[in-house]
Parts: C-alpha cells; sequence; structure tokens
C-alpha cells in the first residue's frame, strides 16, 4: 500500500478499520524464522560480501523499519498501529525466549 494513496483514502473516509487487518498483513510479509535464533553460519562473512544479511541483521531492519516508518506512517493517516505493535511483540518475545533457551546456564 503506497503511503500516498493511503493518505488519499484518508483524507477522504474513515480508514481506521484497517487496523485490524494490518497483523495479518505483516504475518504474510514475513516468515517466522525471522525472528527466531539460528546458530552462526560460518559463511557469514562471505555471504555479507555478496549482499546476503544476516538473520539478525535482517531481523533489525524488519523491526527498526516497522516501529520508525510504518508503524508512525499508520498512525499520521488515523490507522491504530496497537495491533501491529502487539503482533510484532509477539514475534520479538518469541526470539528472545529461542535466544535465551539456546544460551548455556550459568550458575
Amino acid at each position: 500500500m503506497g503511503w500516498t494513496h493511503l493518505a488519499r483514502e484518508a483524507a477522504a473516509m474513515d480508514v481506521s478499520f484497517l487496523a485490524r487487518f494490518v497483523p495479518a498483513m505483516l504475518s504474510g510479509t514475513v516468515d517466522d524464522s525471522l525472528f527466531t535464533a539460528s546458530a552462526p553460519d560460518p559463511d557469514e562473512a562471505e555471504l555479507v560480501r555478496h549482499g546476503v544479511l544476516a538473520p539478525g541483521r535482517k531481523k533489525e531492519i524488519f523491526v527498526g523499519t516497522l516501529e520508525e516508518v510504518v508503524f508512525p506512517g499508520f498512525e499520521r493517516c488515523g490507522i491504530d498501529a496497537a495491533p501491529a505493535r502487539a503482533w510484532l511483540a509477539r514475534r520479538t518475545e518469541v526470539g528472545s525466549a529461542d535466544a535465551s533457551a539456546s544460551r548455556p546456564r550459568t550458575l
């Protein structure tokens, strides 16, 4: 959905109803594996050299873009970003739980 198109529609009508659909749209844009911890790839440096981002960097960019661009953009158009923020929080909590479960425990 282009921002200009959304802004035009928001000026003409109430688009707040879209808030409930955003989490499903986000789910369709990314695989859940983005939010799970993964073992370091021994070829990571070589892959980066060829433009392939490490999983952690992909997640960082995705989350940052949602928080700094997408959610504020929705809010400027009158769409409540709370459902989308909740979707992201659930995904990042799962990733954090996976990461902490895979770390060795210290006593």
